[in-house]
């Protein structure tokens, strides 16, 4: 009594859109490796797109479970709007009566920020195109991205400490 053994060559893609895929060879002719589900390929460069699954052992396990949606893969990742949280401490109740007794006297302290935005030449071109509000919008929009919070704060704590020893003084 002889065994009837199963003929049919099976294949899973190693690489391109279809990684994972095990598909079934249903015939080959010349140039082409064609299988059962309709997709083929050039037999000239079936070892670098396919590995042979030999012994029911699959070459890549598991990566047929993997879903890779190519739309999705290719959409830019949106913009994140991180919220930074800074501890806030509770006053001493120094700082309470510091805080109580100073409301009154409301100081200017002058800080300067430097940003990179475009020269009047640049801005002048650029409203030709659009309208002058859009314009600012755009402008404010790059030059508040360019404000790092955590060296705004460093920034800041240098200039209102450097005010406070003149104001004092």
């Amino acid at each position: 009594m002889a065994t009837v053994q199963d003929k049919t060559r099976k294949f899973q893609w190693i690489k391109g859109d279809s990684f994972g895929k095990i598909v079934e060879l249903d015939f080959e002719d010349s140039k082409f490796l064609n299988f059962k589900d309709g997709s083929k390929v050039f037999k000239k460069v079936q070892k670098e797109f396919l590995q042979e699954i030999i012994n029911d052992v699959v070459p890549l396990p598991g990566a047929d479970k993997v879903n890779f949606n190519k739309k999705e893969v290719d959409k830019p990742t949106p913009k994140k709007t991180v919220k930074v949280e800074t501890e806030i401490k509770e006053p001493s109740v120094m700082g309470k009566m510091i805080t109580k007794l100073s409301k009154k006297n409301v100081v200017n302290v002058p800080i300067q920020i430097n940003l990179n935005i475009p020269t009047i030449a640049l801005h002048a071109m650029l409203s030709e195109g659009m309208e002058s509000d859009d314009l600012s919008e755009e402008i404010m929009e790059v030059a508040l991205s360019q404000i790092e919070m955590d060296k705004l704060q460093d920034y800041v704590k240098a200039n209102v400490s450097d005010f406070l020893k003149k104001y004092y003084s």
